[in-house]
């Protein structure tokens, strides 16, 4: 746990996440958005009864869902899918029905016979499929793999069902189990794709329908409720637009496996995530020094003491009296107790008419952790004799030609100290 070592300098809005309502949508047919409906942790269990699902939104998968074969398919008892997602605590939860009026299965099942493929973006561009094949009355257990290499099934819970026509699919998958996959992300880049062979076992497919390709650029999407309900929570109760976020980033930002969203827009700093109250939560603060939000000039993430959570870190301008500007160098934590703390603050550059001096700033990785290094750039025009230090508190001055010229900035849980 992180403890606060200054005063917080934050407010905390929560924001309460609207139940979605009970639609039946049609899906386009490539790269759609498949949104994902919070519900209760205890809500649904992965044993073959479906009852559990009768809240959760149903989108259909039907002619405008075709992606290929459209010349083949011969309507609703040909085939037709239902797709239904719910997310929690505890993971996302899939069911996917498909209305199959002939299920073609061998005894050791390929790329020529009836099967789902649910497609993910991996790294380096590349995409990773989970296939399965269902039962049919000849070949009653389903086959639920990885195709190509050896990754493991660890993480994901399913059951595959007979149906009287056709087959459902329950699963669940938890933090990691999938590429891409992580608690509190706010979307998930995959497609799902009913791929059917009613001629038997053949090596093209009568038709394929789904959510998106099976490509990196032409993947459907998982969009998750609460995250989006909590971005346009914060930006509805800031009077913010879309158009006005300076920086976004998805990441650990308090303990824990779930991320959390940083939002910084306006001249606010927000942290926002479903584990960080009940149906998630928004805290927010006016970021320091920052009056307009041109004040506001560069920005960054990063693990400063290495207890794997983010810390923010910016510049902002500050106009002053006399035609004088000072940019700084701040950096907050958001800490376990749900506040935000400036852990560091460093004057960068100060400028009056042709008067300069600016220090540069890197980051060093040390292991785990992050050091900041000040160093001396730029001085022109000002002396030892003319130069006024307008620092104090926990702000760090100006490196001068007449003072030390670099300093290295270690951090830990408790604090800031000088190398």
């Amino acid at each position: 746990m992180r403890s606060a070592v200054r005063s917080a300098v934050c407010s905390a809005v929560c924001a309460a996440v609207v139940p979605a309502t009970l639609l039946v949508l049609t899906i386009p047919a490539r790269g759609s958005t498949l949104e994902c409906q919070r519900v209760d942790n205890n809500a649904i269990s992965i044993d073959g009864l479906r009852s559990d699902w009768n809240n959760v939104t149903m989108e259909h998968l039907r002619g405008k869902a075709i992606l290929s074969g459209k010349d083949q398919w011969q309507g609703k008892p040909d085939l037709e899918g239902k797709v239904r997602c719910g997310h929690n605590a505890k993971g996302t939860f899939l069911l996917v029905e498909v209305n199959d009026d002939q299920v073609v299965r061998t005894r050791r099942p390929g790329t020529r016979e009836d099967r789902v493929e649910f497609i993910f973006a991996a790294k380096k561009g590349k995409t990773r499929t989970l296939r399965i094949h269902p039962p049919n009355a000849r070949y009653r257990r389903a086959s639920v793999r990885w195709v190509k290499g050896r990754r493991s099934t660890k993480g994901i819970t399913h059951r595959v069902i007979r149906l009287r026509h056709g087959y459902a699919i329950e699963m669940k998958i938890v933090d990691g189990a999938v590429p891409g996959y992580a608690l509190g992300s706010p979307k998930l880049r995959m497609s799902i794709r009913i791929i059917d062979h009613d001629g038997g076992p053949s090596r093209k497919a009568d038709t394929v329908m789904g959510t998106g390709g099976d490509t990196v650029s032409t993947l459907g999407v998982v969009e998750y409720d609460t995250a989006r309900n909590l971005l346009a929570g914060f930006l509805k109760q800031k009077s913010l637009r879309k158009s006005q976020i300076l920086h976004y980033k998805v990441g650990n930002f308090v303990t824990g496996r779930a991320r959390e969203q940083l939002v910084i827009a306006g001249t606010f700093v927000a942290v926002m995530g479903e584990d960080l109250g009940s149906g998630g939560a928004i805290f927010s603060v006016k970021a320091p020094w920052a009056k307009k939000q041109n004040d506001l000039l560069r920005f960054r993430t990063v693990d400063l003491d290495g207890n794997g959570n983010l810390d923010i870190v910016y510049v902002v301008r500050q106009t002053i009296a006399g035609g004088l500007t000072r940019d700084i160098l701040v950096v907050l934590r958001f800490l376990d107790s749900n506040r935000f703390d400036i852990y560091f603050m460093h004057e960068i550059s100060k400028r009056q008419g042709a008067r300069v001096l600016t220090n540069k700033y890197r980051f060093i990785k040390r292991g785990k952790k992050t050091d900041i290094q000040i160093s001396l750039a730029k001085a022109s025009g000002f002396t030892k004799q003319t130069y006024r230090t307008s620092h104090g508190g926990n702000l760090q001055g100006l490196l001068t030609p007449w003072g030390k010229k670099k300093k290295t900035f270690q951090f830990a849980y408790d604090g800031v100290t000088e190398k």
